[in-house]
C-alpha cells in the first residue's frame, strides 16, 4: 500500500511539472531571436585575465546579475544559486547549517569557492555572503590546480582543493548609473526580510553599498525523535553589511584599485533554550592592477577572513540545563601576485605566486567563565606557478606546473600537548588542456591535471573526545590523529555547440580518482557524531548533458542531466554524491513587467557514510521553485515591483543526513522599489 501511494504521488508531482512547463512555453511566440549577452566576454576564472569563454580550455558557465535575479535561495545560501548547474548536488541542511553536496561526485571540498579570484570557504562563506553584492558568478568545471590554490580552512570538512572545479564570485566594478534600491518582505515562519542597495560614481570612484536583516521563528528542521530535540520554534537573526569600491586613477582600465568589506551577524537557537548559537563573520578583499604595456600586465590581491563561531550544549529535562558555551575562531589570510604576458598572435604566460597563513583555535567553557582551550594550531602554505597557453588557429594548448609547501604548527590538541608538534609537505602539481574550435560554433575540449591535500585540524584532533563515541548530548567531530594527505587527479572530455536559434548543447565526460581520500562518516545518529577517515582509493566518473536555448526576448529555457558512479575501496559510495541529478528551468519576461520564473531539480538519493555495515540512504527526489515579479509603477526616476517566491511547491519534505530534513513548501512576498 505504501509502495502505490508513493508512486501516485510520483505521478501527480510529474503531471504537476510538466503541465506547468507546457502550458508556459505555449503561451508565448518563438520567432523572436535574443540578443547576446555580452558578460560573455569577461570571464577571467579559466586564466586570471579576462577573455571569452570560447579562448580557454575549460568550461565555464556564467550566471550573470538577470540570472541570479529569478533564483530562490530556499536555505539563504549562495550554494543553491549553482544547484541547477550540471555536475552539481547541493545538500544545504538548513538556513542555519552549510550546504554538504557533491562536485563531480567526489565530494562538497573538491571545488573551491573564491571572491575575486581569492579563495573563501566553501561551508561558511556561501551561508555569510549576500548576493546582492555579486556581479555574476563563473563557475569553471575540471581541474585547476595550478592557477589557483588550496584553502587551509581547518573548519568542517578541512582544507578545501579546486580538483573537480572553481566558483569564482564576481563584484561590480563598473558602475554605469546611480541607483538606490529598498526591498522588504514577509512570508513563511514569520520570516521579515529587508534590503538597502546603493550604487554610484564620483568621477573615476565607483562604489556601492548594502545591508540586509532577515529574522524568522523558523519551524522544526529536524526528523522524528531527531538529536535536534527540538521543543519550540528555532528563531533566528541575521544582518549583513557590506560595500565595495573601485578606482580606476587614470580614468581607463590600464590601472584599478579595489577594495570589498562584507560583515555578518548570525544568532539564534536550535529549538531549546540552552541551545543558542552567535557566529560572527568578516571578509575583505584589496586588490591593485595595471597594464604595464600592451602586452604586460601584473595583479596583486591580499584578503581576510574571520570565522567566529559560538554555540551552546545543553542538558535536556523537565527544565534544561546549560552544559557548555562552545566556540571556534579561524582568521585566514591569503594573497597573491601575478604577471600575464601575451606574446606572440594571442598566446599567453601566467606566472605568480600565492600565500596563505591560518589560526585555528576550539574552547569550550562548562563552568561559565572558565574558558578551556581544544585545540589550536596555525598554518602556512606557499605556492609558485606558471601556466602557458598557445593559440594556433583554432587549437588551443595550455600547461602549467605548481610548487605547493604547506606546514603546520600544532599547540594543542584536545587541550594537550600533540605528539607531533609541526608537519611540513611539499608537492608539485600539474595541468593541461586541449580545446579546438572545429567551425564557428563547434569546440571540442579536454583537460587533465593533479591535486594535494592536507587534513585540517578538525579532522585530526576533532572538537568531542574519542571517549565520547555515543554518549548523548556529545555531539561533534571524534578526532583521527592518524590522517594521511590525499591526492588526486581528474580528467575531463567534451564538446560545445552553439546552434542555430540560439541552441546551445555541451556534453562533458569527467573522471576523478583520489588516493587516501579523507572522508567525514557518520559514526552515530543520535548524538550526532562524524569521524573522519582516509578511505584508500576514492573515485567518481560520470557525464553530463545540457541543453539551453534563448528562444526569443520573451522566452529562456535549460534542461541538463549529471550521472555520476562513485565508489570507495573496500567500503561503499562517496557520501551525498547523488548517482543521477536533473534540472529543467524556464524564464518567461512579458511586456508589461511580468517576468515569471521555475527551476526544478531532481536528486535520485545518497548515501551519508562509506560504510556499508551502518550507512543510511536519502532521496531527496524532486523540488519544485516558482518565482514571479510584477512591475507595479514605471517613471523615469523609479520603478515599483511586486514579488512572490514559492519554494518547494509540491511540499517534499524530503530526509537528509544527521537527521535534518526538508522544512517542505514556503512562500516570500515583498515589494521592491528602485531610483
Amino acid at each position: 500500500m505504501e509502495i502505490s501511494i508513493n508512486n501516485t504521488m510520483k505521478k501527480k508531482e510529474f503531471l504537476l511539472t510538466a503541465l506547468f512547463f507546457l502550458s508556459i512555453y505555449t503561451a508565448f511566440p518563438q520567432d523572436i531571436l535574443k540578443d547576446t549577452i555580452s558578460i560573455g566576454e569577461v570571464v577571467v576564472t579559466g586564466s586570471k585575465t579576462p577573455q571569452s569563454p570560447g579562448n580557454v580550455t575549460q568550461k565555464i558557465d556564467i550566471i550573470d546579475r538577470q540570472k541570479i535575479q529569478t533564483l530562490i535561495s530556499g536555505n539563504r545560501n549562495i550554494a543553491e544559486a549553482l544547484m541547477f548547474q550540471p555536475g552539481a548536488s547541493v545538500t544545504a541542511l538548513s538556513r542555519n547549517d552549510a550546504n554538504w553536496g557533491t562536485n563531480g561526485g567526489i565530494g562538497p571540498k573538491y571545488s573551491i569557492y573564491m571572491l575575486q579570484g581569492l579563495p573563501l570557504d566553501a561551508f561558511v562563506d556561501p551561508m555569510s555572503l549576500d548576493l546582492s553584492a555579486i556581479e555574476r558568478i563563473e563557475v569553471q568545471r575540471g581541474p585547476a590546480s595550478v592557477l589557483y590554490p588550496n584553502y587551509l580552512s581547518q573548519d568542517f570538512a578541512g582544507n578545501q582543493s579546486p580538483l573537480a572545479g572553481t566558483v569564482n564570485l564576481i563584484l561590480k566594478e563598473r558602475i554605469d548609473k546611480t541607483l538606490t534600491r529598498f526591498s522588504t518582505a514577509y512570508g513563511s515562519y514569520n520570516t521579515l526580510n529587508g534590503q538597502f542597495y546603493h550604487q554610484g560614481k564620483s568621477e573615476n570612484l565607483n562604489y556601492f553599498i548594502g545591508t540586509s536583516y532577515e529574522s524568522s521563528d523558523y519551524t522544526n528542521y529536524g526528523t522524528d525523535n531527531s538529536w535536534l530535540n527540538m521543543q519550540k520554534n528555532p528563531l533566528y537573526k541575521k544582518t549583513k553589511l557590506y560595500g565595495g569600491a573601485t578606482w580606476f586613477p587614470a580614468g581607463d582600465n590600464k590601472q584599478k584599485f579595489t577594495l570589498f568589506v562584507n560583515k555578518t551577524f548570525h544568532s539564534g537557537d536550535a529549538g531549546r533554550v540552552y541551545r543558542g548559537f552567535d557566529n560572527d563573520y568578516g571578509t575583505i578583499n584589496a586588490g591593485y592592477s595595471i597594464d604595464l604595456n600592451d602586452r604586460i600586465s601584473l595583479q596583486t590581491h591580499i584578503g581576510l577572513r574571520q570565522y567566529n563561531r559560538t554555540w551552546q550544549e545543553s542538558n535536556f529535562g523537565t527544565i534544561d540545563t546549560l552544559k557548555s558555551n562552545n566556540g571556534a575562531v579561524q582568521n585566514i589570510v591569503p594573497a597573491d601576485i601575478a604577471l600575464t604576458i601575451k606574446h606572440g598572435n594571442a598566446n599567453l604566460l601566467t606566472t605568480g605566486i600565492d600565500y596563505q597563513g591560518a589560526d585555528y583555535s576550539t574552547w569550550s567553557d562548562p563552568l561559565q567563565g572558565h574558558k578551556s582551550l581544544g585545540n589550536k594550531s596555525a598554518a602556512v602554505q606557499s605556492g609558485m606557478y606558471a601556466q602557458e597557453e598557445i593559440h594556433l588557429s583554432g587549437l588551443i594548448l595550455r600547461g602549467g606546473l605548481r610548487y605547493n609547501f604547506i606546514r603546520n604548527n600544532i599547540e594543542l590538541v584536545d587541550g594537550g600537548t600533540p605528539g607531533e608538534d609541526s608537519k611540513d609537505w611539499s608537492s608539485f602539481l600539474w595541468s593541461a588542456g586541449i580545446k579546438y574550435n572545429t567551425n564557428p560554433g563547434i569546440s571540442i575540449f579536454a583537460n587533465a591535471g593533479n591535486s594535494f591535500l592536507t587534513p585540517g585540524l578538525k579532522s585530526t584532533g576533532g572538537t568531542i573526545k574519542l571517549s565520547d563515541l555515543g554518549v548523548p548530548g556529545r555531539n561533534g567531530q571524534l578526532p583521527n590523529p592518524d590522517l594521511k594527505p590525499e591526492s588526486g587527479i581528474g580528467i575531463d572530455v567534451g564538446a560545445e555547440a552553439f546552434l542555430p536559434l540560439n541552441f546551445k548543447i555541451t556534453v562533458r565526460g569527467f573522471s576523478i580518482s583520489v588516493t587516501d581520500a579523507i572522508i567525514d562518516n557518520i559514526v552515530s545518529e543520535n548524538p550526532s557524531q562524524t569521524q573522519s577517515v582516509n578511505t584508500g582509493s576514492t573515485s567518481s566518473s560520470g557525464f553530463e548533458i545540457e541543453v539551453n536555448q534563448s528562444a526569443s526576448e520573451r522566452l529562456e529555457w535549460f534542461i541538463n542531466y549529471t550521472y555520476m558512479k562513485t565508489s570507495v575501496q573496500d567500503a561503499g559510495t562517496v557520501p551525498f554524491a547523488p548517482e543521477q541529478v536533473a534540472n529543467a528551468g524556464i524564464n518567461i519576461f512579458m511586456p508589461f513587467g511580468l517576468i515569471i520564473s521555475s527551476y526544478l531539480n531532481y536528486n535520485n538519493g545518497f548515501y551519508d557514510s562509506s560504510d556499508e555495515a551502518g550507512r543510511n540512504f536519502f532521496k531527496p527526489g524532486t523540488l519544485l521553485n516558482l518565482n514571479i515579479s510584477q512591475k507595479l509603477a514605471e517613471t523615469k526616476n523609479y520603478k515599483l515591483e511586486g514579488f512572490g517566491e514559492f519554494y518547494n511547491l509540491t511540499n517534499n519534505r524530503y530526509e537528509m543526513p544527521w537527521q535534518f530534513r526538508n522544512t517542505g513548501f514556503s512562500v516570500m512576498a515583498g515589494l521592491k522599489a528602485s531610483f
